[in-house]
């Protein structure tokens, strides 16, 4: 980075946001074969990390919320060894669900 203070760092990538993308997009345009290799190999590597990713945004903030919501496992009460189910990896609330140990795996089983 060209400069230690955060408030000229930000005035410097304001200032050449368009180059820099302008060049990017020259760059991929003439390098084809190279941009495709490399999204290839950046899709494979970002699908774990964002399943990761969901997973600890979870068990940060939906966790609390669902514990205070359904007062334990949502199929049998339960607040031993609780867990998030996802049932898509997204930060949406509704698409996770609080379940025992013994639950998540049955679940998991049926899939």
């Amino acid at each position: 980075m060209p400069y230690k203070d955060k408030e000229k760092r930000k005035e410097y990538y304001y200032k050449n946001r368009e180059a820099k993308i302008k060049y990017q997009r020259e760059y991929d345009r003439k390098n084809k074969d190279k941009k495709r290799e490399y999204d290839k190999k950046r899709r494979r590597i970002k699908g774990y990390n964002y399943i990761k990713y969901i997973q600890h945004y979870s068990q940060k903030y939906h966790f609390p919320v669902l514990l205070e919501k359904y007062g334990g496992c949502q199929l049998c009460k339960s607040i031993k060894k609780l867990e998030i189910h996802h049932i898509r990896y997204t930060k949406n609330i509704k698409d996770c669900m609080l379940l025992c140990q013994i639950h998540h795996k049955k679940i998991h089983r049926k899939i």
